[in-house]
């Protein structure tokens, strides 16, 4: 039995199209779960593969990427936002959805780096209204920031910021797996899903936008232009800093060197 997980966000939907469309290989399954749990599932050998966190492909010495696919934005993204009750720069608690990991790790980036901030960071559910009752801002991800609606709040998005801070595209996830669980005939299968999922953006806008009470053309809009599946140098440059980053600032990626590492695929 092959296991992969995913994570349950608009934005996976074309690396996994064919898999919930009748496509799922002999013996294979999905299993859906936050940023967060695939890591720890990834690393307890329950999954063979999932799109998780660049962040923790970057701190993990037992994961490989698949090359050339990632979920990537080349300025605002719109689903890994900050949103804040009070002025940047003032601050002083945020809470972080616990399911997060690269969102976390940049935002903790672009606050020190754009506002000289150590604010105080707490990992929480992603109640949007806690969040911000208990805190100055909040970080919200995937399908709850696309739903959202933040009137009268300050919104930092992280893709721009990204952007901005470093002129290059915020890579949040990539395919990976454990290296002795991750073979080159799985790291294919991904890729060639990949590239079918592609061809099926307006099939997939037209099934989505629906559920997340988004229009047709913004669900179109945010797969075909916003979010980017290839992991080219641009990509790569860009985790190469967010490595480089996260040591300036303290943010812990074990003993590895700050690289991915990917997989063979024949």
């Amino acid at each position: 039995m092959t296991v992969l997980g995913s994570l349950p966000y608009l934005n996976v939907k074309p690396l996994i199209y064919p898999f919930e469309n009748g496509q799922l290989p002999m013996g294979w399954s999905l299993k859906y779960a936050p940023p967060a749990s695939l890591a720890e599932m990834l690393h307890n050998g329950e999954i063979a593969a999932a799109p998780v966190s660049s962040f923790e492909v970057l701190r993990s010495r037992d994961l490989v990427a698949v090359p050339g696919v990632c979920i990537s934005s080349r300025a605002a993204v719109k689903s890994v936002v900050l949103l804040s009750r009070v002025p940047f720069e003032k601050i002083h608690t945020v809470a972080l959805d616990s399911g997060s990991l690269t969102g976390a790790a940049m935002v903790r980036i672009l606050l020190a780096e754009t506002f000289d901030l150590s604010p105080i960071y707490k990992n929480t559910d992603p109640d949007i209204r806690i969040m911000l009752h208990e805190s100055d801002a909040a970080l919200l991800i995937g399908n709850a920031a696309l739903e959202f609606r933040p009137v009268g709040l300050r919104v930092m998005d992280i893709g721009q910021g990204w952007k901005d801070l470093t002129g290059l595209p915020a890579v949040f996830a990539l395919w990976a797996g454990r290296e002795d669980l991750l073979t080159a005939e799985i790291a294919a299968i991904l890729i060639a899903a990949r590239d079918a999922g592609l061809e099926k953006i307006e099939h997939i806008a037209d099934i989505e936008s629906p559920k997340l009470g988004l229009t047709r053309s913004a669900c179109r809009e945010y797969l075909e232009q916003i979010i980017n599946y290839r992991l080219g140098k641009d990509e790569l440059a860009s985790l190469e800093k967010f490595a480089a980053l996260c040591k300036k600032h303290n943010l812990t990626l074990g003993a590895t060197e700050g690289h991915v590492r990917f997989c063979n695929v024949g």
